[in-house]
């Protein structure tokens, strides 16, 4: 129905009340399964998780979605916990895809990309003609998944103490960053989009405001990355996971949601749907996760 609704849209034959009425996308989100074989640990629940997620994937199933992508964090930790929740991911008949998190690196990220089926870290794909969807490596600069003298695990240190020296919050080893050559790739996507007239919308794992989220889990170098965003009025979006409580803020014109964690979601579950629209995106929060309207600027 909403490939129809698209073509129709392309061709000129749907009313602005249409528009506004019917969706033309929908896409499902889900954060921080965190699933593990171990006794829970505070609010997270690790082994149930992995039933939350099940009762997530039956509900999508039930829905026309045009892709679900989790934000990260599919582990907790255990190099044998992908082989558990893998096969439940892979019951999903929408598109898939795949955010790192800090936890989803119990190996080598080598490894952890053959067992996710990811070619690269950060990618980007297109749905329709108007949105772009891009994937962003938060660990690409970090303390996991690279071996002891590798370069971008040395870049991990220095900029980690950089950081420290400043006193600041996310100064910690469960953070990372974005490398050079990613927010190149980052920065050429995002002027294509606006080349293209396309609305884009950004996945990663670290929230890079502090208002949607905890100052201590931001981005390492989210500063860097929120004056490249700043460039390009085609961003509409940036959705993050990281933080279980969530969180949501808008911030110079940019839409930041942090969706809750499921690990953290052990008796309503956590996770959503979203709609897109013309003029906004609704995110259709499912358990604990809250419902947001977010409103665009006409194009």
């Amino acid at each position: 129905m909403k490939t129809l609704l698209s073509l129709l849209l392309l061709a000129g034959c749907i009313s602005q009340q249409d528009r506004e009425r019917m969706p033309l996308y929908t896409f499902g989100v889900i954060a921080d399964v965190q699933f593990a074989d171990q006794p829970n640990a505070g609010a997270r629940h690790y082994r149930s998780s992995l039933q939350r997620l099940k009762a997530c994937v039956a509900a999508l199933n039930r829905q026309d979605l045009d892709f679900v992508v989790q934000l990260g964090d599919f582990i907790d930790r255990g190099t044998t916990s992908f082989d558990t929740v893998l096969p439940v991911w892979q019951q999903l008949r929408a598109r898939r895809f795949h955010v790192i998190g800090n936890h989803d690196l119990p190996f080598l990220r080598t490894q952890t990309m053959l067992k996710l089926g990811l070619e690269q870290s950060y990618y980007d794909f297109a749905v329709g003609e108007r949105w772009r969807f891009v994937v962003v490596d938060g660990m690409d600069i970090s303390l996991h998944g690279y071996p002891k003298e590798h370069d971008k695990r040395r870049q991990a240190i220095a900029m980690l103490k950089a950081l420290k020296d400043r006193k600041a919050r996310n100064a910690v080893i469960w953070n990372g960053g974005v490398g050079k050559q990613q927010l190149a790739w980052i920065e050429s996507v995002l002027q294509d989009a606006a080349d293209k007239q396309q609305r884009v919308v950004l996945f990663c794992h670290f929230p890079v405001h502090s208002e949607a989220g905890d100052a201590s889990l931001l981005l390492w170098n989210h500063q860097e990355i929120t004056e490249a965003l700043d460039r390009y009025p085609c961003v509409v979006g940036w959705f993050n996971g990281h933080h279980h409580s969530g969180g949501y803020a808008m911030v110079d014109g940019v839409h930041h949601v942090t969706f809750m964690g499921m690990v953290e979601a052990p008796e309503r579950n956590a996770y959503a749907t979203v709609d897109v629209y013309e003029s906004r995106l609704v995110v259709n929060g499912v358990g604990k996760q809250p419902s947001h309207t977010l409103k665009l600027e006409p194009r």
